[in-house]
């Protein structure tokens, strides 16, 4: 999380840094007086090793080494307009020369001078462990005033055999290095593999088997019940308007399961059914009066 707010700090401070300069030096804007720029490479135990002092804006460091366990602290009064001036941000980045990777700390104002301080520790942290050569810049940024972008020089940073922290991989990321194939990985969908189905040949046999039981209505159960024809002789019209009723039924079923829905199939079936219901009444109403006929 720290190294997180590090490296959000310093993109905000880069951008109040560059708006600064983008607008006019003669309008809103104005410049800011560095002075008492001194820097001190500190061992573990608090003693200053190397204590130098400059001018802004000469560089202070010509690669000093900085031990494993040193810190590199900064000291630096602002102002503007003959005043002491708090800017929005100020911090320090230590940027290496090798991987182009950048670690930050941010200002801290007291007595009327920002005092910044990072350690090789507080460094691994943040880009992981990576000696070498690296490039101090003093940044300050407030949108009243022009950005400054102080280079101090380098120094060269040690790194204990100790350290646990791990190197920097291909894929870090930090609020100045953005490299521009910075893209996520292509997401690959693994779709559950198809289950197991029987040949077609199975499929059909099951459909055939299905149509057995209306086979047997229609051939083999009129014979066993004492079906017979003779009906169509005595009402030949009402017959076969009931029976072309019955089948035009069954086909409807048929078109059912091949192409229409329940919804669509509904309204023709009960419009149909009012037709086979009407037409059988009509038919045995005439087969009655004819048994009567012959009663008498």
């Amino acid at each position: 999380m720290a190294s997180l707010r590090l490296a959000i700090s310093a993109l905000v401070v880069q951008v109040a840094f560059s708006l600064a300069l983008a607008q006019d030096a003669g309008g809103l804007v104005s410049e800011l007086v560095l002075g008492n720029v001194k820097v001190v490479i500190k061992s573990m135990d608090g003693s200053a090793i190397t204590t130098l002092t400059a001018a802004y804006p000469k560089p202070v460091l010509a690669n000093p080494e900085m031990p494993a366990g040193a810190s590199l602290d900064v000291t630096i009064s602002i102002t503007k307009g003959g005043e002491v001036f708090k800017p929005q941000q100020v911090m320090l980045m230590l940027k290496s020369k090798s991987l182009g990777l950048a670690g930050y700390a941010v200002g801290k104002f007291k007595s009327g001078s920002y005092a910044l301080s990072i350690t090789a520790a507080a460094l691994e942290k943040q880009i992981g462990k990576l000696p070498g050569e690296y490039e101090v810049t003093l940044l300050i940024g407030d949108p009243s005033a022009n950005g400054v972008a102080y280079v101090l020089g380098t120094v060269e940073l040690r790194i204990s055999a100790a350290s646990t922290a791990l190197e920097p991989t291909a894929v870090v990321r930090t609020a100045f290095f953005q490299p521009v194939n910075n893209l996520k990985p292509e997401i690959q969908h693994v779709f559950r593999a198809p289950e197991k189905r029987p040949p077609v040949v199975v499929s059909y046999i099951f459909a055939g088997l299905a149509f057995v039981p209306l086979v047997a209505v229609l051939l083999y159960v009129p014979t066993i019940a004492g079906v017979n024809f003779k009906g169509w002789t005595a009402a030949p019209l009402y017959s076969l308007l009931f029976h072309g009723g019955l089948g035009s039924m069954l086909l409807l079923y048929v078109v059912f399961f091949l192409r229409l829905n329940l919804a669509q199939t509904l309204p023709l079936a009960g419009i149909w059914g009012l037709f086979v219901a009407g037409s059988g009444y009509l038919l045995l109403s005439s087969l009655s009066k004819q048994r009567l006929k012959k009663d008498q």
